[in-house]
């Protein structure tokens, strides 16, 4: 049950009915997330705004899903994961594309790009490396667009952290929990992973690289999946963006 009450036709003054008909104008429906948001008209006629603000920037619609979806993913909410995972099906993404979005990986390489600094902005609050803004700005990624990346994390962390305090019921189809992940692939020991111009991976000390070694790695449904042994973060890369695996000969 919702922590917060969930706003109805039935309870709402004038106010919160107008914004709640906004919603259903825009969605189709009223998620509880927006029902109980309602609870402060200023808290989701701030979220409608920003939200509304943003899809008149320079970000794709699609790129703007996949980084609902990548922020939803990397704060654990469970809710945002669902619906964000349930609008990038009905906009043509695969399952693997889906996947590969929570990982901070594309096939397109500006999509990689904005997301692979999308996610160092999250884990670093913002404070970025420059060679992270370099390598999406190598890759296409706009100062416009870098500034848009910021205001997508920002609403996006808004929705997901007023998930966490609120807790509303999911009324999506549920997700692969973000919450204790495991993979049941069989990993092998690689002494090289390459992958090609455009494509980066995190080294031991989080900075972008076209070349890895001695890593844990996994091939499945036309991704690789890349584990540095120290840590139980796992990174997925296209098959197209890998130009070489050495493979550690068995023992």
């Amino acid at each position: 049950m919702s922590r917060l009450p969930l706003v109805s036709t039935e309870t709402a003054d004038a106010e919160q009915a107008d914004l709640l008909a906004e919603v259903q104008r825009q969605l189709g429906r009223v998620p509880n997330l927006y029902a109980a948001m309602a609870n402060s008209t200023a808290t989701l006629r701030g979220y409608l705004n920003m939200r509304d603000a943003l899809t008149r920037g320079k970000l794709s619609a699609r790129i703007r899903e996949q980084l609902a979806l990548l922020v939803a993913s990397e704060n654990s909410c469970d809710y945002c994961v669902a619906a964000h995972s349930m609008r990038a099906g009905r906009m043509g993404f695969t399952e693997e594309a889906i996947a590969a979005t929570r990982a901070a990986h594309a096939d397109d390489p500006h999509a990689d790009a904005v997301l692979q600094v999308a996610r160092e902005v999250l884990r670093s609050r913002g404070r970025v490396d420059d060679r992270f803004i370099d390598s999406a700005r190598e890759r296409g990624v706009s100062d416009a667009e870098l500034s848009e990346v910021v205001g997508h994390i920002a609403l996006n962390v808004l929705s997901n952290y007023f998930n966490h305090v609120a807790q509303p019921e999911l009324d999506f189809p549920p997700a692969e929990p973000t919450k204790g992940n495991t993979m049941n692939a069989k990993w092998r020991k690689a002494t090289e992973v390459a992958l090609v111009d455009g494509y980066s991976l995190l080294d031991r000390n989080g900075q972008p690289v076209r070349t890895i070694d001695d890593v844990e790695v996994s091939i499945e449904g036309g991704f690789l999946h890349v584990k540095i042994a120290e840590s139980t973060e796992i990174q997925v890369v296209s098959a197209p963006a890998v130009a070489l695996v050495t493979y550690r000969p068995e023992a």
